[in-house]
């Protein structure tokens, strides 16, 4: 497996290399990085004729691409497209018209972009305020917060919640302080969420949610999938929890075929493919990094059939 992930495009080599054989390396921009970059109109500063809509070739999920593949947040493409989509997508404090503010599960997508790029502007901390502001009682967040009537919700959503916390996640590892603590302190409750729910079920009824949520999907845009969650739980080092196991027996499962395949693809608009056959690089690269850090036996399995050697 780790061979095969070595042959791939070199964003590929980048991220098992560094975080599989925790050796260094950098792609400097090349490969699938730089065939995104020849999609950037450096004049509108964009990808896509929107900062958010004509999914999936706007700035927004072009950029939360980039940042998963690791480009250089200094790069002049990544922060002129990020202040962009900030100053596009947020504005009067996140209102947007008759009452509503802009979706939540944006608005942590956002706060990802924003904090990878190092960006300081006085928006961020109206973020946070918002976030930390309308968080539900059960723990999570929902897009439908302030939906009108009988369609507003007062539990969380499994795609809002898992979104948000990506975006506080970043705002703690790139060095933001504005409320800090607060927002530690948010993340516990918002982490237990998922996981009272075994990362995909129901706390009333037990049942799964969507069978999509135990799919692996890459990219997985605005989705959730359990998978996204445990990768979330890895890269902020989360302990082992036994509400994960069921999530990760769908990993092993996953790799019946030596390799984990590219999973469904959400329709819409693309650059271009980032896988051409049915095996997925991208998530058997997430599937190991699962298995390194809650299922080590395994991973060490894994590795030593190809004769690597690791400690």
């Amino acid at each position: 497996m780790i061979d095969w992930l070595l042959e791939g495009d070199v964003v590929i080599q980048h991220l098992t290399t560094n975080y599989l054989l925790e050796k260094p390396f950098d792609h400097h921009n090349e490969g699938f990085i730089a065939d995104y970059l020849a999609f950037y109109n450096e004049e509108d500063q964009m990808w896509g004729s929107n900062t958010y809509s004509n999914k999936w070739i706007s700035s927004t999920y072009t950029l939360l691409e980039l940042k998963y593949m690791e480009m250089s947040y200094d790069h002049p493409a990544y922060q002129n497209a990020t202040k962009k989509v900030l100053n596009d997508q947020w504005r009067n404090h996140g209102h947007v018209k008759n009452g509503r503010y802009l979706d939540m599960c944006v608005v942590g997508m956002i706060l990802s972009l924003v904090a990878y790029g190092r960006i300081q502007d006085p928006k961020v901390e109206e973020i946070i305020d918002h976030i930390l502001e309308h968080q539900q009682t059960d723990g999570g967040w929902n897009c439908r917060w302030d939906a009108p009537g009988n369609g507003r919700s007062v539990v969380s959503s499994f795609h809002t919640t898992m979104s948000v916390l990506e975006g506080v996640a970043d705002y703690e590892q790139f060095g933001y302080t504005y409320r800090l603590d607060e927002v530690k302190r948010r993340i516990v409750p918002a982490q237990a969420y998922l996981l009272k729910r075994h990362l995909f079920r129901s706390l009333r009824t037990g049942n799964v949610v969507k069978s999509e949520f135990k799919t692996f999907h890459y990219p997985p845009r605005w989705k959730y999938d359990c998978f996204r969650a445990l990768e979330y739980f890895v890269k902020v080092d989360h302990v082992y929890d036994e509400r994960m196991e069921e999530a990760l027996e769908l990993v092993k499962k996953a790799f019946k075929k030596g390799y984990v395949g590219k999973g469904t693809t959400y329709p819409g608009k693309i650059y271009f493919p980032l896988e051409e056959s049915g095996k997925g690089r991208f998530n058997t690269f997430r599937g190991l990094r699962i298995l390194k850090k809650y299922d080590h036996a395994t991973w060490l399995a894994a590795i030593k059939e190809q004769g690597i050697n690791y400690d």
